[in-house]
């Protein structure tokens, strides 16, 4: 397992996007003031936001949600890294239940053996 070989993509409307390395994640949370937010802290003790909705217009989420989201995170890190190889973790949009969701793909995906 090589977590640092996992990026996390982490997007707000209002600040970016901004991509750090998995390994420099230390906590993801929540606030009940800022609930369309998800906040990550980073080792350098910076903190990052995630829009909930991945885009979507939002009122906010609940805390049931929000406990959702942060440990899907931490589990699309952990099948990341598991699976080998440098790989790539975004919320993407899911369309049908107008929410966010995390998701992974390989960095660099071989589409043909020499």
């Amino acid at each position: 397992m090589a977590v640092e070989d996992v990026w996390v993509e982490l997007r707000s409307e209002a600040l970016g996007v901004r991509m750090v390395r998995a390994d420099t994640i230390v906590q993801v949370w929540w606030d009940v003031k800022q609930p369309s937010f998800l906040d990550v802290n980073l080792s350098s003790r910076e903190v990052v936001r995630q829009d909930v909705r991945a885009g979507f217009p939002s009122q906010g989420i609940d805390e049931g949600e929000a406990a959702e989201r942060c440990e899907e995170l931490v589990q699309r890190i952990a099948r990341a890294a598991h699976a080998g190889g440098g790989h790539l973790v975004w919320m993407g949009r899911d369309e049908e239940s107008r929410r966010g969701r995390w998701a992974r793909r390989p960095l660099v995906e071989a589409r043909h053996a020499f």
